[in-house]
């Protein structure tokens, strides 16, 4: 699962942070916060997160100091720089000590969804996160799990790679390619198959006509739910639900 750390000398900001993440990211552990730049860079070591919300005002060490340490111990992580300070050049220093993006504070939900999303679309691929391969396989597994949970719930719905891709917080093409890489179908495929699956299921536990069967699990019509059933079964439903008949 993906580690995000919030960076804030300020209970109430840490809080309404905490609070937006974890209604909109169900994926995304939250660590413990860091209250200060020294607490941060102690926490980073501590935890690894993938992602840092981070004030830049704080006391003992500002964030843009603990950024310069930070971005050395995890290279590959992306810092999201908070602050009420609309300056040009806090944002030129920030850039400068490898920050990923810089929000104004007060923070807007939408806007730090979109920056937390951007952030997570632009870390490197589940196996190379971290340097331990039984947290990248941990990583890889909550992430298919998210995925084949969204698709069980929503099969029979207009369901599309985008929308799964944006569930699990990926880029659509990586997602594309890392769920054909794990499951061994494209996400077409794999939807249809499920689909198949849980008509069979109906064509042999009820009475239900096939048309609606076919509206039940989504197709479009009985004529395309027909040709996609005997393309991965070689029969047509109605061939099929007559042989079941026979067996009882």
């Amino acid at each position: 699962m993906l580690k995000l750390m919030i960076v804030d000398d300020e209970p109430l900001e840490r809080l309404g942070l905490r609070k937006i993440i974890q209604r909109d990211f169900h994926n995304i552990d939250l660590v413990e916060d860091s209250r200060n730049g020294l607490e941060a860079i102690e926490n980073v070591r501590k935890y690894r997160p993938h992602i840092i919300l981070m004030d830049i005002s704080m006391p003992e060490l500002s964030g843009l100091e603990a950024q310069q340490e930070i971005i050395k111990l995890l290279p590959n992580s992306k810092t999201i720089i908070l602050t009420a300070h609309s300056d040009f050049n806090y944002a030129q220093d920030a850039i400068k000590n490898g920050v990923f993006d810089y929000l104004l504070k007060p923070v807007k939900p939408v806007d730090l969804n979109k920056a937390i999303k951007k952030a997570i679309a632009a870390l490197p691929s589940p196996k190379n996160t971290n340097n331990n391969p039984d947290k990248s396989d941990d990583l890889d597994a909550n992430i298919l799990n998210s995925a084949i949970e969204y698709i069980e719930n929503h099969y029979f719905q207009e369901i599309s790679l985008n929308a799964v891709a944006e569930h699990v917080h990926l880029n659509p093409q990586y997602f594309s390619r890392y769920f054909k890489k794990e499951t061994g179908m494209n996400f077409t495929t794999y939807v249809s198959k499920l689909r198949i699956e849980k008509a069979k299921t109906f064509l042999r536990q009820t009475d239900k006509p096939i048309y609606r069967i076919a509206v039940d699990l989504g197709f479009s019509d009985a004529a395309y739910f027909t040709k996609v059933f005997n393309k991965f079964e070689n029969q047509t439903p109605y061939q099929y639900k007559m042989e079941m008949k026979q067996l009882v």
